[in-house]
């Protein structure tokens, strides 16, 4: 099975947490792990991977201009951050039906809906983590996962989102002008 993750590599995305999970799911299952990006945490990450003898599982993939290369073929797309607005990484990872599974942090939940487009696990809970990577991964599961993920991403398809941000604005307006 194949895992991603994708991210600037700062503390607050917690790829510490990509790999220990990725760690234990390997345990039982044969995996790879795709770790694409940059940043201040990543010469650590490299360090981590060496220390619990995961290297021929993991890629550091750098910057990469085409993500929707990588997750075209991906089954699983990590997501374990402590801090995150919305969860756009985790959307692009739904369009291109991968299940998410990633922690409660932020607007993360309002997207990955817990049970049915992956799962939503407590920050730092690596051991659930684990326990729904797997399910998730199972052969009997995936496909459904997969097929909701991409069901989901399509509910924020430009069609679908742009008139409720008009509506809003044209309220705001009107509101705005009535006040005057």
């Amino acid at each position: 099975k194949l895992m991603v993750h994708t991210s600037n590599f700062r503390k607050v995305k917690r790829v510490e947490d990509v790999i220990h999970v990725f760690y234990e799911v390997r345990k039982k299952i044969p995996a790879k792990l795709l770790l694409v990006g940059d940043g201040p945490e990543r010469d650590r990450m490299e360090r981590l991977c060496r220390e619990l003898g995961t290297c021929d599982d993991i890629r550091f993939l750098g910057k990469l201009d085409a993500v929707e290369e990588v997750l075209s073929v991906a089954d699983l797309f990590l997501m374990p951050s402590e801090k995150e607005s919305f969860g756009l990484a985790a959307l692009e990872a739904m369009a291109c039906e991968v299940p998410v599974l990633s922690s409660n942090a932020g607007g993360i939940p309002e997207l990955n809906i817990d049970g049915v487009t992956g799962f939503v696990c407590k920050i730092g809970d690596i051991q659930t983590m684990k326990e729904k990577a797997l399910y998730i991964l199972d052969d009997a599961n995936l496909r459904g996962f997969k097929e909701n993920a991409l069901a989901r991403a399509k509910e924020f398809d430009i069609s679908m989102i742009l008139p409720h941000y008009v509506a809003y604005y044209q309220k705001t307006i009107e509101l705005t002008l009535a006040q005057i």
